[in-house]
């Protein structure tokens, strides 16, 4: 799984290189308009070429679709600016992936409770079935109680988790996040979860898919 990480890296970053080449070289003009062309034409030309690992063909290809529908309004500057700034901060260049810890969970789980979060890890919750959980306030975080053990080996994150989430999702994401967990959505709303959707944490923040982009994510 760090194979993908590291590629979905190499692609925000090489876009975002190659465009303030052509900027530096005064080949193409730096403006809205102009750097979102250039990247529709350069996520087509990596698909054509092969250039990037497969396991993140998905990706591009999603953004060749998002790009000739919306055109200038596909944004895909400010994705790559996203993936490359996200990634970068939680995997810095020539350092270890950082593990993650139960104690680290269990830290972000009452910063949850604190802020008005109903939270549930008393459940089996993964490969039961479908399960209703009942909560008073609107927003609701749930752990699979069974999972909250056999993930672990001591204190590491070894095996993925799935996280279900009900209400404010973008709120999720940002704090999530800002407690060093990426979270990498299955679904918005339809998981086994009646009514939550659902997000993995992966060992080492270390996904397969690309993680969710927090909206408070400082850009330079």
């Amino acid at each position: 799984m760090s194979q993908y990480r590291i590629e979905i890296q190499r692609v925000a970053d090489s876009a975002l290189e190659e465009l303030y080449a052509e900027h530096k070289a005064g080949k193409a003009v730096n403006a809205p308009i102009a750097n979102n062309s250039f990247f529709i034409r350069w996520v087509t030309k990596a698909i054509k070429s092969q250039r990037f690992e497969r396991c993140v063909t998905n990706d591009l290809v999603r953004w060749q679709k998002m790009g000739r529908s919306k055109g200038n309004d596909s944004g895909l500057e400010l994705v790559f600016k996203r993936i490359s700034t996200l990634y970068g901060q939680f995997f810095p260049q020539g350092q270890e992936e950082k593990t993650i810890k139960d104690s680290e969970i269990n830290t972000f789980i009452d910063a949850m409770e604190e802020s008005g979060w109903e939270v549930s890890t008393s459940e089996p919750l993964v490969g039961c079935g479908k399960v209703q959980i009942f909560t008073d306030g609107p927003n609701s975080l749930a752990l699979c109680t069974d999972q909250c053990d056999t993930c672990f080996d001591g204190e590491i994150l070894v095996k993925p988790m799935n996280w279900f989430v009900r209400g404010n999702h973008a709120e999720f994401v940002e704090r999530a996040t800002d407690a060093g967990f990426l979270v990498h959505k299955v679904t918005d709303y339809k998981s086994n979860v009646k009514y939550h959707g659902e997000y993995i944490v992966f060992p080492n923040n270390s996904g397969n898919q690309l993680a969710e982009l927090p909206r408070n994510l400082q850009i330079d």
